[in-house]
């Protein structure tokens, strides 16, 4: 771009020097824009690359959830406590936002007065916002980016604002596309669970058809073969003869209605078997984390694994033990708002292997923590399948824990969120 006429020769070069740094910064983020499966290390990414870009000491990134309720929701802050940048996402109006977002306008702080909520202006001076800026793409606005000032608090120039904006755009379809990804393999993912959970039922039908079998046909064929022979004896009284004769005859249509329904089942015979064997939890946990978490941010919340490095040895069937985190998780992620972190821990415990579902929601009153490992039961006592096709939900999990020698135990803190825990055997002490 030729230089203006009205700068010095200096000047035109600083001028130079700054466009061309915007420029590499922006390709840069350009290149580091693949699609992630994490929402909030995606926002991580865009948030350092804007401070580097352009020197910002501060800056936040908020989401807006899919629904009714518009409220931004926060990804990331570097330099703002969450505390208040939460307090800031929740004070911007939806409309305020979309309207924005509608322009493709980049507040200033003097314009933050005529476009925003007194409380908005004040939270924003109080931790230093010098840019608010909405998240569009393909014409939807998802979220919004805050900045603070400059390097040594300087002003953005031109040269900076043009930068910005242009990477917005580039984020705003970044973020949009990560977000339709992870939709797709949640989407994927549900399939395959409830192909499972088919599975499972057709187990649970089997057992249940072969126990129909030895509980109602057996008798029943003892019964038809002494009324057979109550009847082949001569001298019986004419009423006797038809009684009998009567009782085999529905005996018979009984035994035909029982030998129908048996044959659905002649197919699929076995029953719910545990696989118990040593050895390391922390591989399929793992596998199950990166495959949960794209469901799981798509919602707006954060999902977190922590596990050492080393391996822990523990006793527990895989196939179970999974079942198991999934409910937790699902539970996990079904009671708690947008915004919520949760965190799949794993941990060595004396003698037992932790493996921990904690979120940091609303919490369980004290009232319903009696409730929730009865069966078909949720917290709030309503009826329901809460775990695929077993439908026994928790009260599944715990039975599947003290099958194999584990515990699931669950405290929950009002206010602060709750902590279901699976302790399985070590494998050292088995």
């Amino acid at each position: 771009m030729p230089s203006r006429p009205d700068l010095d020769p200096a000047e035109a070069l600083r001028l130079a020097a700054r466009r061309e740094h915007e420029l590499l910064a922006i390709s840069e983020l350009s290149r580091e824009l693949t699609v992630g499966l994490d929402l909030y290390a995606l926002a991580d990414l865009v948030l350092l690359n804007l401070m580097g870009q352009l020197g910002a000491s501060r800056a936040a990134l908020w989401l807006l959830p899919e629904g009714t309720e518009r409220r931004p929701v926060l990804l990331r802050a570097h330099g703002v406590s969450r505390r208040m940048a939460d307090a800031l996402g929740a004070t911007v109006a939806p409309d305020a936002l979309q309207a924005l977002g509608e322009e493709r306008r980049i507040l200033g702080a003097r314009e933050f007065p005529e476009r925003l909520h007194p409380a908005t202006v004040a939270l924003a001076r109080r931790e230093g916002i010098e840019l608010l800026a909405p998240l569009s793409s393909r014409g939807e606005t998802l979220g919004l980016v805050a900045l603070g000032p400059g390097a040594g608090g300087s002003s953005y120039g031109p040269v900076e604002l043009d930068a910005f904006q242009a990477s917005l755009g580039m984020i705003g379809v970044a973020l949009q596309n990560a977000t339709l990804y992870n939709r797709l393999l949640e989407n994927n993912r549900q399939l395959r669970v409830a192909n499972e959970e088919l599975t499972d039922l057709d187990r649970l039908k089997s057992e249940f058809l072969r126990n129909l079998n030895h509980e109602l046909r057996t008798p029943l064929t003892v019964i038809i073969a002494y009324l057979t022979s109550v009847e082949d004896q001569g001298g019986l009284p004419d009423t006797v003869r038809e009684f009998t004769g009567v009782c085999i005859e529905e005996s018979k249509k009984l035994k035909a209605m029982l030998e129908n329904l048996l044959d659905f089942g002649s197919a699929t015979r076995g029953s719910l078997p545990l696989d118990v064997r040593r050895g390391d939890v922390v591989v399929p946990l793992r596998a199950y984390f990166e495959e949960r978490l794209p469901g799981v941010t798509e919602g707006l919340r954060e999902f977190v694994f922590e596990a050492p490095d080393a391996p822990l040895e523990a006793i527990f069937d895989r196939h179970r033990v999974l079942q198991i985190v999934e409910a937790l998780v699902d539970n996990a992620t079904k009671f708690t708002p947008c915004g919520t972190r949760i965190t799949l821990r794993l941990r060595l415990e004396g003698d037992m292997v932790d493996v921990e579902v904690e979120d940091d929601g609303p919490g369980i009153p004290p009232e319903r923590m009696t409730q929730i490992f009865a069966s078909f039961r949720q917290g709030d006592g309503s009826p329901t399948r809460e775990v695929g096709g077993l439908g026994l939900g928790l009260a599944f999990a715990l039975e599947l824990a003290h099958r194999m020698k584990g515990r699931l135990t669950a405290s929950s803190d009002l206010g602060r969120g709750s902590l279901f825990r699976l302790s399985l055997p070590r494998a050292a002490q088995v």
